[in-house]
């Protein structure tokens, strides 16, 4: 018993003493489970990130769309034209868009203000007061914010509700198709057609400058261009799926609907009545 007593004494105090702290090896293993934890969730938090972006993109659009039923109450039935000069007597070459006409009329704000910023085409869709339009106009997934970023723009067909004729080859033949300075009432364009979509933020087109005599639309896109890829691929004027390999867009209807193959069926069937109207894909 006595010459135990010493050894249990011993035992308590390297006990007492390991109570007090991790080894070394004992906090790396810590460390590398919790680095293995945050590699497998990352993944699945960035999911979660891209859909709570899309989900307020689509609620971006039906906001919109109940924006547009406001307008209409008071326009008789008519939605904005999809471009328009604000001032034609002073400024003739300055061409606004729909945005300014809803959120001047939304907001109760003059979006046209000659005596405070130099007027220039499209001052939404090119951002000229972000943080004024951005929050509106833009999708929170867009990665870039300069005139080609993802705004939202109408699918012209659609929002002026007129038809375009074919050429010889299939091809539309884009000067009998719906004038961007007209707007149509809600009656004459069918339910299944697209209104808005979720613009490419790439698109090379977009600046409402002339480029070889032909203007780059800035605030639509126009019949055939739904799925244009561009001259470099994925820069053309059209639809973006960057939401999960779809895009978002508002109906006729003013409902909002997620979708990963609209877009090709545009380019081709830009009314959606089940019915080509050219011969050769775009």
């Amino acid at each position: 018993m006595i010459r135990t007593a010493p050894q249990l004494k011993k035992s308590n105090a390297t006990s007492a003493a390991r109570a007090g702290g991790f080894t070394l090896i004992e906090l790396l293993t810590v460390v590398a489970i919790i680095g293995l934890l945050i590699s497998i969730l990352m993944p699945s938090l960035g999911r979660a990130r891209d859909q709570a972006k899309g989900v307020h993109c689509l609620a971006r659009l039906k906001d919109i769309g109940t924006g547009l039923a406001a307008y209409e109450n008071i326009s008789g039935d008519f939605d904005p034209p999809a471009e328009w000069n604000p001032n034609i007597e002073e400024y003739p070459d300055v061409i606004y868009g729909w945005q300014e006409i809803l959120f001047a009329y939304i907001y109760k704000e003059p979006v046209f203000r000659p005596e405070v910023l130099t007027p220039i085409s499209f001052p939404v869709q090119r951002n000229l007061e972000a943080e004024r339009f951005a929050g509106y106009f833009v999708c929170k997934a867009a990665p870039t914010r300069g005139v080609n970023s993802g705004h939202y723009r109408v699918y012209l067909p659609g929002w002026a509700g007129g038809s375009y004729s074919l050429n010889a080859d299939g091809t539309f033949d884009e000067t009998s198709g719906p004038d961007p300075r007209m707007s149509a009432t809600r009656s004459a364009v069918s339910p299944k057609a697209v209104l808005i979509g979720d613009a490419n933020d790439k698109s090379e087109r977009g600046d409402g400058d002339f480029n070889n005599g032909v203007k780059d639309d800035c605030s639509y896109i126009d019949a055939g261009e739904a799925d244009i890829s561009g001259i470099i691929p994925g820069t053309g004027n059209r639809f973006s799926d960057r939401h999960y390999g779809g895009t978002n867009y508002l109906f006729a209807d003013l409902h909002g609907e997620w979708d990963t193959k609209l877009r090709e069926k545009l380019s081709r069937d830009f009314d959606l009545n089940g019915v080509l109207d050219i011969a050769v894909a775009p």
